[in-house]
């Protein structure tokens, strides 16, 4: 019978024996297509308002948190449990007008699919294939490193419990091993966010601990998997063989299936327009948008599947998203998802997580706060204390390729404590399983939130990279013309981004281009630059840097073009180029970092940039919209480079240089004007014309003599501050010096071959400038010029450019060159000589 009581919205509804109750909807509130006078009794505009106070939220304690390199889901989870019953939901007003009971189920369905997706996006960027490639010491020092957190797991779960009689030592055992999972676990998105913040991706820490993390997350799936299978005594024996036989299911028949319907003749055609379609790199199959729907259903019958096994809907995503083929169609996926999961899902998951704990009532019956702060203390230093055992058992040897002091393995244990995510899912499946309480779960999620917020300011206090470095010194400077001069190894960083990956070829030929010989060999450092997102599949690539042989193809960006492509450049050398492939994930802000970083820790002398633009096709004339610094952030990353980099950096404007057969006859030219970049540039030029097919063409541009003063030039950059003036015609004197030094021995050398042309022609001002650019380049055809960025230069021969150019990292030159009508095909690298304050150049 039911009671004649109706509150908010429900019914409680008492049975005959007036012992079983149970609490039902109002059928009324449901119909929300009927005229209501309050708007807010249906529960979706309630769910709308309901986000966006937790948006809100979240952006304000973000904005508060970020100066303390607090991630984003760390303000998610505080804003969520804001709005829980513990702080905002005292006031009976908010909880019955914002939170009401009604509105639980929609949140919890939302929710629901919400997870269902986010499992989805896991399991296709957690692609297995590395795990092959990771060798079994790291693999075993990962997995001996999970033990000490599943023993501390279940202890303390133990200390902040209150053991009762009526309950069994088995039913202790299944929860405490849920906390154990927890414990377990380090989330890799998470953990590559603080990673790339705080600029340790390419450390020896930072690899170690993504392989760890990924090894990781792939052991907390399977222990999820082990206690939902014994959370159900009863039912355990169905549920192991239901395991079963979706692991040999999605192994020897999901898997090949997908395969052959992603690579079919249906995802394949190429008649049907009504779909928007997606070409992969060969330009060959076309996936259109009705290919991702189906995608998108295929996930939630898989959720469907598993959930009807009594498995969760969880599981069946995440296993569709391991066994999906990788390729173009799952990037297209992935970008389609990204940013629903992580800009509405994510929060909203963290919402529902804050409703469910009340942190301000979270002391379990029979402990004392002293429990509580014990029982986090232990779970913080769980993963601290596993590492120092776990290097002290292997002797350093397993943890990183080098021996790790006692600073660095404490930072390692720290950054290990990186949750996320998965740690909360984690929870809320032991809640769903009646193996959690409301008390124990919100100490947990508290827990959880404080080792998060923990991890950066401790990494950032205790662990300096550049305290381990060896000291460089002051008076070593990189360049093309130190290199060169000694004969030794070249070494070179070439920087690909992972979204525009046929920018390679362009650079390997400028490598074949730079004359590795026995005697002076090139070291080329290839760095696939991957902007950091929220999804796992930029971390992927580290884990291929970490197992040291990627396979070609496995990633879901275009890393495999460039692998490939650096590949086999060192093939096709007969071992005169030697290459090394690595990744820098980071945001575009704060990209350039990890570039210089990477170039100082190689001893590069030369920094390759590839140009944020395609000007193949587009002269100065169609160009009239030109992106700005601030709205391309490839553009203002390469301005970056060129203000921070210790070595001499070049940018170079691809217009068909990669298309260049080998052996092809080069054609190259080179405008001289004076400097330290122009010096540079003709080096490497120089270099590039020792070898045979290579014919250089040099032509210096030496200012006319205009009146009696030679430097009246000047008189427009500084009007009447002589100290400042004087301090010009010293350095423009000192420069001519080193120029005429320095032609004079490229002369004397180059006198003898027929391969290398210099001629000197006398002009003023810009317009004879470009009118001779013009008629030397329309009068032969030349594959690349190279020119000098001319920076710290003050020439006649470039005043008047500045209102002119368009793109100022490219220099007066090499911006009139870039864009003009008549260099469509002609490729231009401009070089840009590493300047210090004391600098001496030669």
């Amino acid at each position: 019978m039911a009671t004649k009581e109706e509150l908010d919205g429900y019914k409680i509804l008492v049975d005959k024996n007036r012992v079983d109750m149970k609490v039902c909807y109002d059928d009324k509130v449901y119909n929300s297509s009927n005229w209501t006078p309050n708007p807010l009794v249906s529960t979706v505009p309630m769910l709308y308002i309901q986000i966006s106070i937790h948006l809100f939220l979240s952006g304000l304690v973000f904005l508060f948190l970020k100066p303390f390199n607090q991630s984003p889901l760390v303000a998610e989870i505080i804003a969520g449990i804001l709005m829980g019953p513990g702080f905002l939901g005292k006031s009976y007003v908010y909880l019955n007008s914002i939170l009401p009971f009604i509105s639980d189920s929609v949140l919890e369905h939302t929710m629901s699919i919400g997870t269902v997706y986010y499992m989805f996006q896991l399991g296709l960027d957690m692609n297995l294939t590395p795990m092959s490639n990771i060798s079994r010491r790291i693999t075993a020092t990962a997995i001996a490193g999970m033990i000490i957190p599943l023993a501390m797991g279940i202890w303390s779960y133990f200390l902040l419990i209150s053991p009762l009689e009526e309950e069994s030592v088995v039913s202790k055992l299944k929860s405490a091993f849920v906390w154990a999972t927890v414990l377990t676990s380090t989330n890799l998105p998470d953990l590559t966010r603080v990673l790339a913040n705080l600029k340790l991706m390419r450390t020896e820490i930072g690899r170690t601990a993504i392989t760890s993390s990924f090894v990781n997350d792939i052991a907390t799936w399977f222990f999820i998997v082990i206690f939902i299978s014994i959370s159900r005594t009863e039912e355990m024996a169905s549920m192991c063989i239901s395991i079963l036989a979706l692991i040999l299911f999605c192994t020897f028949l999901g898997r090949p299936a997908l395969s052959w319907l992603v690579t079919g003749p249906t995802l394949m055609s190429h008649d049907d327009d009504d779909y928007n379609g997606v070409v992969d790199d060969d330009g060959c199959n076309t996936y259109k948008e009705i290919h991702v729907q189906f995608v998108l259903f295929g996930v939630i019958v898989s959720a469907f599947v598993t959930d009807a096994m009594g498995l969760g809907s969880f599981i069946g995503a995440l296993m569709f998203g391991f066994i999906f083929p990788s390729g173009q169609l799952a990037t297209v996926v992935l970008e389609r998802l990204e940013k629903v999961t992580s800009w509405i899902f994510v929060p909203l998951y963290c919402l529902v997580n804050g409703i469910k704990s009340k942190v301000t009532e979270m002391v379990p019956t029979g402990r004392t706060i002293k429990h509580v702060i014990l029982f986090m203390a232990l779970s913080w230093a769980a993963k601290i204390l596993s590492t120092f055992v776990v290097a002290v058992l292997t002797t350093g040897g397993a943890v990183a390729p080098v021996r790790m002091n006692r600073r660095e393995i404490f930072t390692l244990g720290v950054l290990m404590n990186s949750k996320g995510l998965l740690a909360l899912i984690t929870i809320n499946i032991g809640r769903e399983f009646y193996l959690l309480d409301k008390d124990t779960s919100s100490v947990m999620v508290v827990t959880i939130l404080l080792m998060m917020m923990s991890i950066p300011p401790v990494v950032k206090y205790v662990y300096n990279p550049k305290n381990n470095r060896m000291p460089s010194s002051h008076g070593l400077r990189r360049t093309i013309q130190s290199a060169t001069a000694t004969e030794s190894t070249f070494p070179i960083v070439v920087c690909v981004h992972a979204l525009t990956g046929d920018i390679v070829q362009g650079m390997t030929s400028l490598l074949r281009m730079s004359n590795p010989t026995v005697r002076s060999k090139i070291f080329a450092v290839g760095i696939c630059l991957v902007e950091l997102t929220e999804h796992t599949a930029a971390a992927m690539l580290i884990v291929h840097d970490a197992a040291f042989h990627p396979r070609v193809g496995d990633s879901k960006l275009n890393s495999g073009q460039t692998i490939h492509a650096m590949e086999e450049l060192e093939r096709d050398s007969d071992e005169l180029i030697k290459v090394e492939c690595l990744t820098a994930i980071s945001r575009y802000t704060t990209m350039h970092i990890d570039i210089c970083s990477i170039a100082e820790d190689k001893s590069a002398a030369l920094i390759l940039l590839p140009f944020h633009e395609t000007l193949e096709e587009k002269g100065k004339d169609d160009s009239e919209d030109t992106n700005k610094s601030c709205a391309n952030p490839i553009r203002n990353m390469n301005q970056q480079v060129l203000t921070h980099a210790q070595c001499t950096v070049g940018l170079l404007v691809d217009k068909g240089l990669g298309k260049l057969f080998y052996g092809h006859i080069i054609n190259l030219l080179v405008f001289y004007i004076g400097g330290g970049d122009d010096r540079e540039a003709l080096s490497y030029a120089w270099r590039m014309a020792s070898q045979p097919g290579v014919h250089l063409t040099v032509v210096r541009l030496i200012p006319r003599a205009v009146g009696e003063n030679p430097y009246s030039h000047l008189d427009d950059i500084l009007d009447d501050q002589e100290q400042g003036i004087l301090s010009l015609i010293e350095e423009e004197e000192r420069q001519k010096e080193l120029d005429e030094e320095f032609l004079g021995d490229f002369k004397w050398r180059t006198a003898t071959n027929e391969a290398v042309a210099l001629s000197e022609v006398v002009v003023w001002g810009a317009e004879e400038t470009l009118a001779l650019i013009r008629n030397v380049m329309e009068g032969d055809s030349y594959q690349l010029c190279i020119v000098g960025r001319g920076n710290r230069r003050i020439s006649p021969l470039e005043s008047g450019l500045a209102e002119l150019m368009e793109f100022g990292e490219l220099g007066f030159m090499g911006d009139a060159i870039a864009t003009s009508s008549f260099s469509k095909g002609t490729s231009v690298l401009v070089i840009q000589h590493y300047y210090t304050s004391s600098s001496q150049d030669k």
